[in-house]
């Protein structure tokens, strides 16, 4: 049954807005019906489930709602204006729900890569905008990746317009933050993997690239580009063949760009 949001408990929930309170509570906010639908597949545990008072959601959304008032510890009913101090976007989805952080790390990445013959790692080298963070993690579940790792000067994993950006593909594929890119990319070498690295620079063009059976994908800052202790660690440098007009791709753009090359 629920319970009204007390001012006591907005203000609680108010604090996983910020990135400290989440790793302190190991929680964090999760908006909208599709990524709480996301959320309950990957069985992550629902620890509160907060519902707009006065809206009803129609039609597949309100089976999400059902599944999860059955699942979440405790349901809170809420206004719309304390919706909206909780929310993270100019027009809150009218549920919000606090989930356990995703529990993936570089020992759990690792193991999800062990004894795959053809695997393909994208790597985040100093990627800072969530937006972009997000569209990758979304484009490398769409096209089949098996893990994302996250370097130094990333987005948090659980910030909120990260999660939002990949759609809840963040629930399901193994992601990572690590603490030196360059460690990661040696550990992975050592076990047969060939690093490529998107590069505007002196490279060679991705029109014809014959993709390694075990490869990772660097994708850089996005005015920096990859940093030159990865680009001296890379076995290819490649770039996307320009024909029109236009500086340059963003991040997230190009990594759909090559993912797809990549399943070509």
């Amino acid at each position: 049954m629920a319970v009204p949001l007390s001012k006591a408990k907005l203000s609680a929930f108010r604090k996983l807005q910020m990135k400290k309170t989440r790793e302190s509570e190991d929680r964090f906010l999760i908006e909208g019906w599709h990524l709480l639908e996301e959320a309950m597949a990957a069985e992550l545990p629902l620890r509160a489930l907060i519902c707009d008072e006065v809206r009803i959601p129609a039609g597949d959304d309100l089976q999400v709602k059902e599944a999860a008032v059955a699942r979440a510890e405790i349901v809170f009913e809420a206004s719309e204006s304390q919706l909206r101090a909780l929310s993270d976007t100019q027009t809150s989805p009218g549920v919000i729900a606090v989930v356990d952080r995703v529990r993936s790390d570089w020992n759990a990445v690792l193991s999800a890569l062990e004894g795959k013959e053809r695997s393909f790692v994208v790597a985040l080298d100093g990627v800072s905008d969530p937006g972009n963070c997000g569209s990758i993690i979304r484009a490398s579940a769409w096209f089949g990746a098996d893990a994302v790792i996250m370097g130094p000067g990333c987005s948090e994993l659980e910030n909120g317009k990260l999660v939002r950006a990949t759609m809840g593909a963040l629930f399901h594929l193994p992601s990572a933050s690590i603490r030196s890119m360059s460690d990661a990319l040696r550990t992975l070498q050592a076990s047969g993997y060939r690093i490529v690295a998107s590069s505007l620079g002196e490279s060679e063009s991705m029109l014809g690239f014959e993709w390694p059976s075990r490869t990772v994908l660097v994708v850089g800052n996005e005015a920096r580009g990859v940093s030159q202790s990865v680009l001296d660690l890379a076995d290819t440098r490649l770039s996307i063949p320009k024909y029109g007009h236009g500086e340059s791709l963003n991040a997230g753009m190009a990594a759909s760009v090559m993912l797809g090359h990549w399943r070509t």
